[in-house]
């Protein structure tokens, strides 16, 4: 090779480190800093540099000293401090993408409703989620998102939802069964269980039941994999960020190709074997029908699957665990609620029709999600320039929900904004406080949770089936301390007091 063709390659390889420097600094320090400007100019300001971690996870702070509802200072530190000093409508940082934090239910409107075509689910959350919601609706934008959801909305239909009823039950009474008998090996008339794990296995198995129509499922593997999936995926929040961190053969990451393989390699077994079983005018669960459907690729069954195995620990167990929470704290709204099942049951199984009717239960959800909501900040970025209210928002700045502060602000809900009490949704969500957005568990508008009909059925059923068989007290051993992991969870785990009732 010649002199030229050496200066030449050279000279290539120079540039083409340069454009990759360039590049680097453009999307992580330039675009960011020309952002925030764009922001400060209109008077909105927060903290210069990004909270390390973000949330406080598996580590971190100790336990709250007493069991308070008063839970931002603790789950959300920096964002408290952030609204104290620069008010519901802040800058704060997502790892490396610059965002405002917002608590105003007039711009949450307009984010939800009115501009939602502007915004799409965030580059970071995708990339902290990726492996365990992996081309699922979960992450899904634009048209991709559109036709995802054309392929799951039909397993949320109102007449599919009330079909699952019975699948709930079936599992939940084989849970409750379990649990007498743990009671009874005892030897006394009461005994102490971490009802958190419970709910997660349980909830994975109600997903195989009502999607693949298995009630002999692998979900304990399933639970192991997702649950070791959300451990790393907060292990790598500080520097995943990184260019090609993720994609380097190391410690971290080694490990999570690992397991998000024995994932998608266990769900992918479940839907062949199902494909197997498929006969005609058979094939009435969900994946059946999505297999009927010639359509519809196994790896998009495969995704969906993934989602709903996900969703179904990662929301409704600490939706589930934060009420048997409620429930041992505030013994008269047991009570009230028991009163309701045996009322509306008198010692029969949950049937469709039974579920509308039980009111308090349902009040009781709804304010154990406004107090511990499941996702407590909902993350979008901004793909064109636009408005919320009056706030100019530049194309590439990201936008993040503060559910936990919405919920929790005195003006929108009272004095007694930090006490238990569910009698304030009487008369629906809608009128609960003194705006319609300041109530959002699960989002809104058209990427609202798609699932929240047939979670609100499954946690009712599961509730009531617990108080027709259970008096719930809450351990001694029980150490307050909910924490943010993407979803809001008890790290402590929820240990409380089963005792089994006589006269059921």
């Amino acid at each position: 090779m010649d002199v030229i063709s050496v200066l030449l390659v050279a000279l290539v390889l120079a540039l083409s480190v340069l454009w990759m420097v360039c590049s680097f600094l453009m999307r992580y320090y330039w675009v960011p800093s020309a952002l925030r400007a764009v922001m400060e100019k209109q008077g909105i300001r927060g903290s210069p540099n990004p909270p390390n971690p973000i949330f406080d996870v598996f580590d971190g702070k100790p336990d709250m000293k007493e069991i308070s509802h008063d839970i931002l200072p603790h789950v959300l530190p920096w964002a408290a401090q952030n609204m104290k000093f620069y008010g519901n409508v802040h800058l704060n940082w997502w790892l490396r993408e610059p965002r405002i934090v917002i608590s105003e239910p007039k711009m949450i409107w307009d984010l939800f409703m009115k501009k939602h075509k502007d915004f799409v689910k965030s580059h970071f959350i995708k990339l902290l989620s990726d492996d365990i919601f992996h081309k699922g609706l979960f992450l899904a934008n634009g048209e991709a998102w559109a036709r995802q959801r054309q392929i799951v909305a039909p397993r949320y239909y109102i007449d599919e939802v009330k079909a699952m009823v019975r699948a709930v039950n079936n599992a939940t009474s084989q849970v409750m069964a379990k649990w007498e008998a743990f009671v009874k090996d005892s030897g006394d008339v009461e005994r102490e269980l971490d009802v958190q794990v419970e709910f997660m296995c349980l909830n994975v198995d109600v997903v195989a039941r009502t999607t693949l129509g298995l009630e002999d499922n692998d979900f304990q593997n399933i639970l192991k994999y997702n649950i070791t999936l959300l451990k790393l995926q907060n292990d790598q929040e500080t520097w995943s960020w990184l260019p090609f961190a993720r994609l380097i053969p190391f410690g971290i990451n080694v490990e999570r190709w690992k397991v998000r393989k024995q994932l998608n390699d266990l769900v992918r077994k479940q839907v062949r074997e199902r494909r197997k079983k498929m006969t005609e005018g058979n094939n009435i669960d969900f994946i059946g029908k999505l297999l009927d459907n010639p359509d519809v690729r196994e790896d998009v069954i495969v995704a969906e699957l993934k989602t709903l195995y996900a969703t179904g620990f990662i929301s409704l167990a600490p939706l589930l665990s934060f009420t048997m929470l409620m429930l041992a704290l505030y013994p008269s709204w047991q009570e009230k609620a028991r009163q309701e099942v045996d009322q509306v049951l008198d010692g029969e199984v949950v049937s469709p029709k039974d579920v509308t009717k039980l009111i308090t239960i349902e009040m009781i959800l709804q304010e154990t999600l406004r107090l511990y909501p499941t996702m407590p900040l909902i993350a979008r970025v901004c793909i064109k320039d636009s408005m919320l209210g009056d706030v100019f928002i530049p194309k590439g700045l990201g936008v993040s929900v503060n559910v936990v502060a919405l919920h929790h602000d005195r003006d929108l809900w009272g004095d007694d904004v930090n006490e238990f009490n569910p009698s304030r949704f009487k008369n629906g969500t809608a009128t609960a406080a003194k705006h319609p957005m300041a109530f959002m568990p699960f989002a809104y508008g058209v990427r609202t949770c798609i699932g929240r009909a047939f979670s609100e059925v499954q946690c009712k059923v599961i509730i009531a089936i617990i108080l027709q068989r259970f008096e719930v007290k809450l351990s001694p051993n029980y150490r307050h301390h909910p924490v943010i992991t993407g979803p809001l969870i008890p790290k402590n785990g929820m240990p409380v007091i089963l005792k089994p009732r006589q006269n059921f």
